[in-house]
């Protein structure tokens, strides 16, 4: 357990750095397997065709497999780190508030346990008064500090626990990918942790008014729905989350991915929908204005130009290729679109929840009919880690909050390396 004393004399930084060292190990363990893939494996491929090469290839194999496996569990051990780091300044932060009201207010705090007591009077009424008040804000603040602090705290102690646990020979890059799947929600939830329970709006408001600007960002990026829901928050940030400029709200966006990655009711039947999916995400959650350039007498199957559906989000739409235009289901399709009509295109570091973000083909698969250049993959950004880690949300190979920055997601194991892009869309039309 994290006490008072503990929480304020914690030196965050040391976890980051720790982080930074790990994520060091794990491109290393990556470059030797690109290094054995492409100056090993490949050359014996065309070398040799004897036995010995076969059982060659096989053991460079197993070990470039091996160094994947432990390239994985490394980066499932760099954003629990990263994020206690933040986690615990934000908590160190309203601990220091907590003590400042007290304090403030002549109260006294027992430096073991944090516990806020009144002072030993004779006070007036109304002084004692003014000092219960303080007392019980300024208990709220510690008490939610160190509660926050232990639940980070146990969340990176489950999260290294589960990275450091597995068998490197026995665990296969699914497996692997999975537990920083997992560890990566867990350092999400580190930082969702902070935010304070059962205050009161101006108590909120406080509290968020005595954050520094780097965290107040951090929480910003990475926990958009639960700070533009919180009561008290000033009604600028909350513009700065949704972001009303581009035309939609970002926050509805994110709400609705996280809300529907896995309902099947949007599906259209026997088709691919993750671009559906973001297209809802975007028009039924973010309120993204229809662009309809057609008269209304033919399919929008054939309003090219458009960007429109005619289904509701309703995947019983018996002729989803009629009532969608191609923008609206077509991953290379909607990208256009987008940037053909107002969107930019940002980096990892500049993304924000609401943007969109597409993933393109580096090399030809016929087997799935996509060639070099092909975007086949759209998703919803839905957070962003303080260490520039990009969550997203996805339909269809169903994934809440994954990491962009994982090894690969399942379909990209059987497609190859992807390049992805981030689009901020605006509303232009």
């Amino acid at each position: 357990m994290v006490s008072f004393a503990e929480l304020r004399d914690a030196q965050p930084q040391s976890w980051t750095t720790a982080a930074d060292d790990t994520l060091s190990a794990a491109k290393q363990c990556e470059r030797i397997k690109d290094d054995i893939h492409d100056n090993g494996v490949k050359p014996l491929d065309g070398a040799w065709s004897s036995w010995a090469a076969g059982q060659a290839r096989s053991v460079l194999t197993t070990v470039a497999n091996q160094a994947e496996v432990t390239s994985i569990l490394a980066r499932a051990a760099v954003d629990p780190l990263d994020t206690l780091n933040h986690a615990i300044q934000t908590a160190q932060t309203e601990l220091g508030e907590g003590v400042h009201l007290a304090t403030s207010h002549g109260l006294y705090i027992d430096q073991s346990t944090g516990t806020v007591s009144l002072p030993i009077g004779p006070y007036s009424t109304s002084a004692l008064d003014r000092m219960a008040t303080a007392k019980d804000q300024a208990q709220k603040l510690i008490n939610n500090a160190i509660k926050s602090a232990n639940e980070a705290d146990a969340l990176c102690t489950q999260a290294l626990n589960a990275a450091a646990k597995p068998d490197i020979t026995k665990t296969s890059v699914d497996q692997a990918q999975q537990i920083q799947a997992d560890n990566t929600k867990k350092a999400l939830q580190e930082l969702t942790d902070t935010i304070p329970a059962g205050l009161s709006p101006q108590e909120n408001a406080a509290w968020w008014n005595g954050l520094t600007p780097e965290e107040q960002f951090d929480l910003e990026r990475a926990c958009p729905v639960q700070i533009y829901n919180l009561p008290g928050i000033p009604d600028s940030v909350k513009k700065d989350i949704d972001r009303p400029g581009l035309g939609y709200s970002s926050v509805g966006t994110v709400a609705y991915a996280l809300n529907n990655w896995n309902n099947s009711n949007l599906d259209w039947k026997n088709k691919d929908n993750c671009t559906n999916f973001a297209s809802d995400a975007l028009a039924y959650g973010g309120n993204m204005p229809f662009k309809e350039d057609w008269d209304g007498l033919i399919p929008r199957h054939w309003d090219t130009k458009g960007w429109s559906d005619g289904s509701n989000a309703n995947g019983s739409d018996p002729f989803p290729g009629l009532s969608h235009t191609p923008t609206w289901g077509g991953a290379q399709n909607n990208h256009d679109f987008f940037l053909g009509n107002g969107g930019t295109v940002v980096s990892p570091s500049q993304a924000r929840p609401g943007d969109v973000m597409y993933y393109t083909m580096t090399q030809n698969d016929p087997s799935a009919h996509l060639h070099a250049g092909d975007t086949h993959h759209t998703v919803i950004v839905t957070g962003v880690l303080p260490d520039n880690q990009v969550l997203y949300t996805q339909h269809s190979g169903d994934a809440q909050n994954y990491p962009l920055y994982g090894r690969l997601p399942e379909f990209q194991q059987g497609l190859g390396k992807q390049n992805t892009q981030i689009v901020q869309p605006k509303v232009t039309w």
